[in-house]
């Protein structure tokens, strides 16, 4: 069996969409002739923890875990978060910051190139020698966000002579929590590390096919998609009524995903026809921005029917999803950012019931959706009461759904991991 060195900084007990890719791929390719042996940190500042991913983690799968330098820490204390208090995603699209919030953000942005994963290098790399010395892997494999796993993986494979394989989550310099005016110079010197990157790697892979516009011009050839997916029963029919119809959110809602047109237009509608605020539930799953928690709460007061969950793991997203009724998927607010294809989506496809997406309605996520005839991704000026109130309808009268399972089945994990084994088999 050939052995594939994967750089990851996200690792269980990372929870969150970030860790699933990989972890998933580590699941599957020994039945495709490639063991894993994993490169991560010891103790990571992650957004989420998730001990229940710990389950998929292969029986025979290695895992090393080095120390690393945190300055999220020093992050934490000098904008007086607590220790134990995780660092969003997206900190830095926050809308309501203090002058210490401000600076450290300058200084995240300008100062921590390309990320603020930087203090892991030295680790990474004097543990990664050591590894491909004892190990012997075929091949080096590296998937970001954090983009500093690809630096790792540069020092390694230049050191060893081996090939490497960087995947894209998400884009680079053009991921969509940095700011348009980020400094010239700053810019300047990731969009180069960026640049060498691709040059420098032997192939690579993005989640999506519109992002590769975004991370090069000039090395296309050297890139091919392979998406997110899913690792469940696709359309289970045990699902837990609670008498109502439900309207469900899962992930993060940040500035950047928040549509609050949708919301003021269904709490109009229900305030237009009373007898819905018994029907309707609207649950929203995830870690919520104060300032957004407070805008949904004055939209619909009085009508009692939001229920804040907070962060779950995921299997217990999983089940809020499968109880659902209408499944709500909010795109990122950013020009040119088509290819955004949140990973919770192929969980929301495998459900069977129906997404509402608001976003770019010619982008890849509204591509799935229409090929998998699980929704619609519409347009943020639309009219969203008429929508809602078609879908309520649709559900009462129990109105048949033309969802495509046979497409659906091409996104399972296991399925997605062939194709990378191939691609690796071919290198």
């Amino acid at each position: 069996m050939k052995k594939v060195l994967i750089i990851t900084y996200y690792w269980p007990p990372a929870g969150g969409p970030g860790v699933q890719r990989v972890l998933k791929f580590a699941k599957y390719l020994p039945e495709f002739g490639w063991q894993p042996i994993i490169l991560t940190v010891k103790k990571g500042e992650y957004p989420a923890y998730d001990t229940s991913l710990e389950e998929d983690v292969h029986p025979d799968c290695k895992v090393y875990k080095t120390s690393s330098w945190e300055p999220a820490k020093l992050y934490k204390k000098f904008t007086g978060m607590a220790e134990n208090e995780a660092v969003p995603v997206a900190a830095l699209t926050e809308q309501k910051k203090n002058w210490k919030k401000k600076l450290a953000h300058w200084i995240r942005l300008n100062l921590f190139i390309p990320d603020a994963k930087i203090g892991w290098i030295p680790f990474a790399v004097k543990t990664g020698k050591k590894i491909i010395k004892r190990e012997k892997p075929d091949l080096i494999f590296s998937s970001s966000p954090p983009p500093t796993v690809h630096l790792i993986a540069r020092k390694l494979a230049k050191w060893s002579k081996l090939k490497w394989v960087a995947d894209f989550r998400d884009p680079w310099t053009e991921i969509h929590y940095y700011p348009p005016d980020r400094n010239y110079l700053s810019r300047n010197l990731d969009k180069k590390l960026e640049s060498g990157i691709i040059s420098d790697c032997t192939a690579a892979i993005c989640a999506s096919s519109s992002f590769i516009d975004l991370l090069t011009k000039n090395n296309k050839d050297k890139f091919f998609t392979i998406t997110n997916g899913y690792d469940l029963k696709i359309n289970e029919k045990n699902r837990t009524e609670n008498g109502k119809i439900n309207i469900t959110y899962t992930g993060g809602l940040t500035n950047n995903r928040y549509y609050e047109k949708l919301f003021t237009d269904i709490s109009s509608l229900i305030r237009s026809k009373p007898e819905l605020k018994e029907l309707l539930q609207i649950n929203i799953i995830g870690e919520v921005d104060n300032l957004i928690r407070n805008s949904i709460n004055d939209i619909f007061s009085e009508l009692n029917i939001i229920h804040f969950i907070g962060y779950v793991e995921h299997s217990q997203a999983l089940e809020f999803v499968k109880n659902s009724d209408i499944l709500l998927l909010f795109l990122e607010k950013k020009e040119n950012y088509t290819g955004h294809i949140p990973a919770k989506l192929f969980e929301y496809i495998t459900s069977g019931n129906y997404i509402l997406g608001i976003g770019p309605p010619n982008g890849d996520a509204a591509g799935i959706i229409a090929q998998t005839g699980t929704g619609k991704v519409y347009s943020p000026q639309h009219d969203f009461a008429a929508i809602v109130e078609k879908l309520i309808a649709d559900i009462k009268n129990k109105t048949e759904k033309s969802v495509n399972w046979k497409e659906i089945k091409k996104y399972s994990r296991k399925e997605l991991t062939k194709q990378l084994a191939a691609r690796l088999d071919a290198i």
